[in-house]
């Protein structure tokens, strides 16, 4: 048996039923980390860098675990990757995909044994020097089943960054079961040759908590309500 969510655009009180009949997305000023451990994974449209990244957090270093997955400008620009981020219990292990348009893959993967929590997933886009948008989204594991997630998109004109969560409750681990999130990211046009930061899909998984008083009112389209799939 699975929890099915899906986004609905309403305001509600958070205690209008229980914890697990909501899976809200919470703005960044709502989380509180508890924790150092946390889990990036990065694929950017940059002609001349690194391309995926794997590593336990947001500055780059040689010991990363990285990939390209091919230069050139026109292998990103107008054209729409899928990724696979997912995780395996028995080998503790990350493991990130990206689908080239024309169906070739390129997998990086990294041991996390030591990673204590995780309860709270983030996805955002950069899109400064080119449009980045989100779509497909799904995520499957344990009791959980998400299929719908608040736009990220960004472009040149803005917004140039956005950012969203999925906050799967205080006391989640999403080291203790198999999971699987998928999508597919889509690059536009570039106002650069070499777009770098300006153009990227990042996603981060932590420890959190909600700030007191960010669960009293779920704006709209923030909300995440679930039911049980037999």
């Amino acid at each position: 048996m699975q929890t099915r969510v899906c986004a609905i655009a309403v305001f509600a009180l958070a205690g209008s039923a229980s914890a697990q009949d909501f899976f809200p997305s919470l703005a960044a000023a709502g989380l509180t980390v508890r924790e150092s451990d946390q889990v990036e994974a990065r694929f950017r449209a940059d002609t001349t860098n690194w391309n995926t990244r794997l590593a336990f957090d947001g500055a780059p270093t040689p010991s990363d675990t990285t990939a390209n997955t091919g230069n050139g400008r026109a292998n990103y620009e107008n054209q729409t990757f899928g990724f696979d981020l997912s995780y395996t219990t028995g080998s503790a292990t990350f493991d990130l995909t990206i689908t080239r348009p024309d169906t070739t893959t390129s997998t990086i993967n990294m041991p996390a044994p030591d990673i204590d929590q995780l309860n709270t997933l983030s996805l955002s886009t950069s899109g400064s020097r080119g449009a980045v948008s989100l779509t497909a989204f799904e995520f499957s594991g344990g009791s959980f089943f998400v299929d719908a997630f608040p736009s990220v998109d960004t472009a040149p004109g803005g917004p140039t960054f956005s950012e969203s969560f999925l906050y799967f409750g205080d006391a989640a681990n999403l080291t203790a079961f198999d999971w699987s999130l998928t999508g597919d990211v889509a690059f536009g046009a570039f106002t650069r040759s070499n777009p770098s930061e300006g153009t990227k899909l990042n996603l981060r998984l932590f420890d959190t908590i909600p700030a007191p008083g960010t669960t009293a009112m779920l704006a709209a389209g923030g909300l995440i309500a679930a039911r049980r799939r037999r």
